[in-house]
């Protein structure tokens, strides 16, 4: 494909195969919403409720919905703006394209923030080849995120991910997604066996497992596992659409969604399974929020043998699982811009480089800031964005009709029951969560 040009006439850059298809999508889902958000946020957020929580959103409206996203993709074969479009055109509305530029405009806002983060664990990874031993982390950690020392590593974050990004599917994507997700898992099994044998690891266990079932009630628990899921499946309202325009037409679409999301929460609990043994270990408090895992681990890793060797390994891993997550960020951006305004992948992608850059200068520089714009977009704007989506896909296409293209090329059919867990669990489940947790959130259910 010419990159500099673009036209309706052009065919469509695709994945090589169904091996492809499945990695790209869990390289897009596994990355540091895994790594370091759900960690944190399951150790802010009410422990095992979090996680049996968690697990009941993804089995239950995680797995209908990205199934949803990308045979919508699939059947339009365009991002969120031309599948948007379509739908409403064919119901004589020329809405769709702006309906769309709300989920196209949150996937972005999540990028913004989270390419600073890129730029923490890039930093993170070459300071463990100096160890840790003798560091007060939490200083380390206040002392550097937050503040000019974090811009060199942000501008390099999205240098890199660009790179990648430009190459496009066949040469950027896919390679990066097959030689990057085995090492990835291969890395938790090894630094989990490691915390997991610590003495005291045992009560982090028991915090993840051990029932707490005073948390089930709050909707905050509810509201921030709802928030985890769907950022930790890229359910952002832009990028698995994006992903499944690219699908070859007899794509088996349910199994790479069954695929996708048993990695991705596999990978999220190796990961817990790594923090919170270390927390417990090493008295981390696991209600530290946005720093536990650059606490907890360098922690780990100050006081273990060949801790400097574990130490580059799992922030190598780390680097690994952020870039797969960052290119599909990318492409959720540069998407729409070839697809609405005709530009080519070079300039779509300097653009796309250039806002994120310079939008998430304030946040690498102010951490108060980067906290207020991080939950804001991950908790609130970006689960929007999927429900806006949702809606589309199960009410105004039709749950029946988007079930058909779900089926198309699969080998073990979506029952009417897909339609219904779509409709009424997904999208209405989805909403309610959402209403219930604002109100928690800003006091007024009490």
């Amino acid at each position: 494909m010419d990159k500099e040009k673009t036209s309706s006439a052009m065919p469509r850059e695709k994945w090589s195969g169904k091996l492809a298809v499945i990695m790209a999508a869990a390289g897009s889902a596994i990355g540091l919403g895994n790594i370091w958000m759900f960690p944190w946020r399951m150790g802010t957020y009410g422990g095992s409720a979090f996680l049996l929580i968690y697990v009941l959103i993804v089995a239950l409206i995680g797995i209908v919905a990205l199934m949803g996203e990308l045979a919508l993709g699939r059947r339009f074969g365009k991002g969120p703006i031309g599948a948007l479009d379509g739908i409403l055109r064919q119901k004589k509305s020329a809405l769709g394209k702006w309906i769309a530029l709300f989920p196209v405009l949150t996937t972005f806002a999540v990028t913004v923030f989270y390419m600073v983060v890129v730029g923490w664990i890039m930093h993170y990874f070459v300071a463990a080849f100096r160890g840790f031993a003798g560091l007060d982390l939490g200083t380390y950690f206040n002392t550097f995120a937050g503040t000019s020392n974090a811009v060199p590593w942000h501008v390099l974050a999205v240098i890199i991910t660009a790179a990648i990004t430009y190459l496009g599917v066949k040469k950027g994507l896919e390679p990066a997604n097959k030689i990057l997700l085995p090492a990835l898992f291969v890395l938790l099994v090894v630094l989990m066996i490691r915390a997991i044998t610590l003495p005291g690891a045992i009560g982090g266990i028991n915090f993840m497992f051990k029932p707490n079932f005073a948390a089930l009630s709050d909707p905050l628990t509810w509201f921030n596992a709802l928030a985890q899921a769907l950022f930790s499946l890229s359910l952002l309202g832009s990028t698995l659409v994006i992903y499944g325009s690219y699908l070859p037409k007899d794509t088996d679409i349910p199994s790479a969604a069954w695929y996708t999301a048993l990695f991705d929460t596999a990978a999220a609990i190796l990961a817990a399974l790594i923090v919170f043994p270390a927390a417990f270990a090493f008295g981390v408090n696991v209600n530290s929020g946005i720093p536990l895992l650059f606490i907890t681990l360098p922690g780990l890793f100050a006081q273990m043998p060949a801790g400097i060797l574990f130490g580059a390994l799992f922030f190598l891993l780390v680097v690994f699982a952020a870039i797969t997550s960052a290119i599909s960020l990318f492409e959720s951006a540069i998407e729409p811009l070839m697809d609405a305004l005709k530009w080519g992948r070079t300039k779509a992608t300097l653009v796309t480089s250039a806002a994120a850059l310079l939008a998430g200068l304030p946040l690498a520089l102010r951490m108060d800031w980067f906290t207020y714009w991080m939950r804001l977009t991950s908790a609130v704007l970006m689960p929007i964005g999927t429900l806006i989506i949702m809606i589309m896909i199960f009410w105004v296409y039709g749950a029946e009709n988007m079930r058909r293209e779900v089926n198309h090329g699969a080998v073990v059919s979506m029952g009417a029951w897909w339609g219904f867990l779509g409709k009424y669990v997904a999208v209405i489940g989805t909403l309610f969560i959402l209403v219930a947790g604002t109100l928690r959130f800003t006091g007024l259910w009490r």
